[in-house]
């Protein structure tokens, strides 16, 4: 029975997810989320009590796992004291960050449609917020060692994961590849864009 609810309740996180993607938080209703994932929706509301926590619960699956993508198990702290390790972690999350955008579209159509709802602090959604902010914390602090260890050109480290983390609004997968290329090119000093 344990079983059977679980699968529920991940098939109407799977439905949601599809659909805040497809039209936006405020594009969708419980009834299609209801309709979309084959339950009534009285039994959504026994998981998720509103739109907003059911939204929270589909957003911080999708950061943890662009958090996973970014970093897996990498201590980039520790990993990052050398100026060729900080060097190799910077050019892996850009390329990650690509990749991400590249290979998982609807993650990254929902990231884009909604970070803007997300971040604004008068929308009921602080738990989303947090969990967002708390990667792009992640995010600078790899910008910040990079510029303590002199391998970042003239970029403020917030600047630069204000630009990694516009990636996901770009429509284009052809032009992904060349941007990465074209951060790597803007953020790093010359000979290291290239090592």
């Amino acid at each position: 029975m344990a079983r059977k609810a679980s699968d529920a309740r991940e098939n109407i996180l799977e439905s949601a997810r599809k659909l805040f993607a497809e039209k936006g938080f405020d594009g969708v209703s419980m009834e299609d989320i209801a309709q979309a994932s084959g339950v009534r929706k009285s039994l959504i509301y026994y998981y998720f009590p509103s739109k907003e926590l059911l939204f929270e619960e589909v957003w911080v699956k999708v950061i943890d796992e662009l958090e996973e993508e970014l970093f897996g198990s990498q201590n980039f702290e520790e990993e990052g004291k050398t100026q060729s390790g900080i060097l190799a972690i910077i050019k892996n999350l850009i390329r990650k960050y690509v990749e991400f955008a590249m290979n998982k579209k609807e993650l990254m159509d929902l990231i884009a449609r909604e970070k803007l709802n997300v971040l604004d602090e008068n929308k009921n959604l602080s738990k989303a917020r947090n969990r967002y902010e708390s990667l792009m914390e992640k995010v600078q602090k790899v910008f910040e060692i990079g510029k303590q260890k002199d391998v970042l050109n003239d970029v403020e480290p917030e600047t630069a994961v204000q630009i990694v983390s516009s990636i996901d609004s770009l429509p284009k997968k052809t032009v992904l590849k060349k941007i990465e290329e074209f951060l790597l090119k803007v953020f790093l000093k010359e000979g290291y864009s290239n090592k």
